[in-house]
């Protein structure tokens, strides 16, 4: 086995692994493998390769690959986008030969989302520092909400802005994704009083997030006027079940949770996120 750098020509045997591994999963356990398309998958890879290629990986074998890793570092915090493996060698070695690869060092916090039906990649983790501190919930559905609790007022995005609700929501700047994720979706800088309080993006196929804020009630009223803006069209949001004033927003909208629920696993003594919805499992 070699492990190599990621190159661009790589992506659509990456999707393959990834459809495989996830779909050997979620099958296993009885529930319907998400079934992302390839265009979708490869622009978010992509971008990783862009921004942070000496944390893209492949192991291949005879020239052909069998799983694969990314990560991304932004300031002092790395997240782990993705490490799939083929059916048939997970066992083998590969996924530890892999994170290794793509760890780094000198990171004070770390942090991944998995699906909470992978025991054995979350022990991998766990034995690296990366424990399970909430669940992150899927909820999809027609919004029925038709007017807004709060009162935010909608304004163009501003990076200072932008950034200065990063590190509240997060605990650390976006700014290369905020390009990324302008580039396939709608943003809205919200205001409280003219005050910059919460930021949401809203793709045209009905997928919300991120929708970031200075704290839980103000991402939630974001998140409350984006589902309002999509009042009896398509939704789906993903949230971090420690941000419980967005989750509170999207169930009394409509929305339902899917199965099954992911984990993000942190760092020690990280605290989890409390007003953030997340853009996607990749990005997060």
């Amino acid at each position: 086995m070699e492990i190599r750098r990621t190159r661009p020509e790589d992506l659509s045997a990456l999707h393959r692994i990834f459809t495989a591994a996830i779909g050997e999963l979620y099958r296993r356990h009885s529930f319907e493998p998400p079934s992302p398309p390839e265009q979708g998958y490869v622009a978010q890879q992509s971008h990783l390769l862009r921004h942070d290629g000496d944390r893209c990986c492949v192991a291949e074998v005879d020239g052909r690959p069998i799983g694969y890793a990314a990560a991304f570092a932004r300031e002092d915090s790395w997240f782990l986008s993705s490490l799939f493996v083929l059916p048939g060698l997970q066992a083998a070695g590969v996924g530890t030969a892999l994170l290794e690869r793509v760890w780094g060092e000198g990171f004070v916090r770390r942090l991944t989302l998995t699906d909470a039906i992978q025991p054995i990649s979350n022990a991998l983790y766990a034995r690296r520092g990366l424990i399970p501190t909430t669940p992150v919930l899927a909820l999809f559905g027609e919004p029925r909400q038709d007017r807004l609790s709060g009162a935010l007022e909608p304004s163009p995005p501003e990076p200072e802005a932008l950034a200065v609700l990063d590190r509240a929501a997060y605990g650390f700047e976006r700014g290369v994704d905020h390009a990324y994720w302008r580039r396939h979706a709608e943003a809205t800088l919200w205001r409280r009083q003219g005050a910059p309080v919460a930021y949401s993006y809203a793709a045209p196929h009905g997928r919300i997030g991120p929708v970031a804020g200075r704290d839980g009630a103000s991402a939630g009223a974001a998140l409350e006027a984006e589902l309002v803006r999509r009042r009896g069209q398509r939704c789906a949001v993903v949230v971090p079940g420690t941000s419980a004033a967005l989750l509170s927003v999207a169930l009394a909208a409509g929305l339902r949770l899917t199965a099954p629920p992911g984990l993000l696993l942190l760092s020690q003594p990280e605290s989890p996120p409390r007003a953030l919805a997340l853009s996607s499992y990749t990005l997060l």
